[in-house]
Parts: C-alpha cells; sequence; structure tokens
C-alpha cells in the first residue's frame, strides 16, 4: 500500500515539473515599428517606387529535433522580405502596410515546418 502511494506521489510530481516547464525565445528588434500611422513618413505611393515584398524564416522539425534559427525569427522574414523586393528592382529600406503571420503544420512525432511570413509595400523613403 505505502509502495503504490509513494509511486503514485512521485507521478503526480514529476507531471506537475513537466507541466511547468516553459523557454523564452526573442522574436526580432528593429530599428522603428509602429502600429499606428506616423507622421511626416515621407515615401512617395506610386506604383514605380512601392514593391509588394514577402519573406519567411522556418524552422524544420525531424523526430522532434528543431533544426534552423530559433532567434530573431520576424526580423529574418522582415530581412527577407526587403530583399526579396529589392531584387524585384525597387532599392527600398521599409515595409509599410506590413502584415506578420506565423503558420506551422506537423505529422505528429516525424516532421513539421514552422514559419514566420512577413508581407509588405517596400518603399524608399525621400
Amino acid at each position: 500500500m505505502k509502495l503504490s502511494k509513494m509511486l503514485l506521489m512521485g507521478t503526480l510530481t514529476s507531471t506537475l515539473i513537466l507541466g511547468l516547464t516553459g523557454c523564452t525565445q526573442r522574436l526580432g528588434q528593429f530599428t522603428a515599428a509602429s502600429t499606428q500611422n506616423v507622421r511626416n513618413l515621407n515615401y512617395d505611393i506610386a506604383d514605380k517606387t512601392k514593391v509588394k515584398a514577402e519573406g519567411n524564416s522556418c524552422i524544420n522539425t525531424f523526430i522532434l529535433i528543431p533544426i534552423g534559427h530559433h532567434d530573431d525569427r520576424i526580423q529574418r522574414a522582415m530581412d527577407d522580405a526587403i530583399k526579396n523586393g529589392q531584387a524585384k528592382g525597387l532599392d527600398g529600406d521599409l515595409l509599410v502596410n506590413a502584415r506578420i503571420d506565423w503558420s506551422h503544420w506537423y505529422i505528429p512525432l516525424l516532421f513539421g515546418q514552422d514559419c514566420v511570413n512577413v508581407q509588405g509595400d517596400l518603399v524608399k523613403l525621400k
């Protein structure tokens, strides 16, 4: 009787300890960021000076082991979007009307992918 009680207490304690674990991850750092309209931000909105840009930062998981860069994910996706926009012909330096999405899919215990996606209008400041 005592042994089963000790096993039950050990199991409950282990479950509680495992259930309370966590981690912290930096998602990015930016020179400027705002969710509001910024006054005196001077850029041309003509089609010749604006490019729709997209970028992403993904981590693949294989048998519960993540493979890829875990830190600065939003920053990496935004850098990728700016580089992709520049490849389309605009020497832009700022994403406006930016949208950040997170997506993931998994085949349980086998394989998966976790991505941060950034879309926005790449513009050049005057």
